[in-house]
């Protein structure tokens, strides 16, 4: 007898618990929505970013934004996706560290009811609720349509890919880049180096690897993002290359246009945070509505940057407002 009771008590508890679980979530909806921003790593220019026009997006409609960074650590953004659950957020908007490792974060936020959006990267599960994301295959193939205009005749070619494990990444390389080489045969790939993350550092380590295997045979060095482009700028110049090798980055960062004024780095392509944001907004006000965003998948173009539009290019990022944007003003 006393065993049932017990059991009867642990199931109310359960009862209860989710009934209050779900009524704090009501209670969010009609008054104050609570986003949380579950974002890759605090070291990166891009994703910090990321974070800024995401709180900015979230907070402008009235509602609380609250921040975990996941340091680059797969395991510790599921833990950080747990915290956000227990703490009976509305919404996660996601940079997912890996495509597959965060697949167990978004299915646990999903059946806890709480819709994941999905920014910068994919996670390879069908349970989030939209995903916001540049078109990265076109960004592969624009940054080797650039060369092509650089190097009529063909060039030697350094690429630095990076992160191993992000979706952007392998669509960028794989569907862009690759095919581009491919119909480009005097565009000749040198050696492909893999990095862990997409900040300097790394970038620094793989050029100058680059540049020790290889020397002034170099006359490109590609990178899937504007961090390890940097790293490879700073390889260049230690060894006194900078007339020799042109650098060719994506995903544009403020030191990476700061680069481009300076002739440092020859070309880069916007990877709108602002328009992952406002996107996100626009998927959330969709849920509240009881709908769904068509399509699931949307995908952002690039802005390409060089020193020849450098001064006249608009971005949210650059100042101003997301229908108001700023061009961007050397600091010199």
């Amino acid at each position: 007898m006393i065993r049932k009771a017990v059991g009867i008590a642990l199931v109310l508890s359960i009862v209860l618990s989710g009934m209050a679980f779900a009524a704090g979530r009501q209670q969010a909806r009609d008054g104050r929505i609570v986003v949380g921003l579950s974002m890759v790593q605090q070291d990166s220019e891009w994703w910090t970013t990321m974070e800024r026009f995401a709180r900015q997006a979230v907070e402008a409609e009235g509602w609380e934004a609250r921040t975990i960074w996941a340091a680059g650590d797969q395991a510790k953004q599921i833990n950080d996706i747990d915290d956000f659950i227990v703490q009976g957020v509305d919404f996660i908007i996601m940079g997912p560290v890996q495509a597959e490792g965060s697949t167990v974060a978004v299915d646990a936020a999903h059946r806890a009811g709480i819709p994941v959006i999905t920014v910068g990267r994919i996670s390879n599960t069908p349970n989030t609720f939209g995903e916001i994301l540049a078109d990265d295959a076109e960004f592969g193939r624009a940054q080797m349509a650039q060369i092509r205009r650089d190097f009529p005749n063909g060039a030697n070619i350094v690429y630095l890919y990076g992160p191993v494990g992000a979706s952007f990444a392998h669509e960028m390389w794989y569907h862009g880049t690759v095919p581009a080489l491919n119909a480009n045969p005097d565009m000749v790939l040198l050696e492909r180096f893999q990095n862990p993350s997409d900040i300097i550092s790394d970038g620094l380590r793989t050029a100058e690897d680059a540049i020790i295997r290889f020397g002034d045979r170099i006359d490109v060095i590609a990178a899937t993002n504007d961090g390890l482009a940097l790293g490879a700028i700073r390889a260049v110049h230690a060894a006194g290359l900078q007339d020799r090798i042109k650098v060719y980055g994506a995903g544009l960062t403020m030191m990476g246009i700061e680069a481009i004024y300076r002739g440092e780095l020859r070309y880069t392509a916007i990877r709108s945070q602002a328009q992952n944001a406002v996107r996100a907004i626009e998927m959330m006000h969709l849920y509240l509505q009881g709908q769904r965003p068509y399509p699931k998948r949307q995908l952002i173009p690039p802005v390409e940057v060089t020193i020849e539009n450098v001064l006249t290019v608009r971005d949210p990022m650059f100042g101003g407002t997301v229908p108001n944007p700023e061009v961007w003003r050397p600091s010199n």
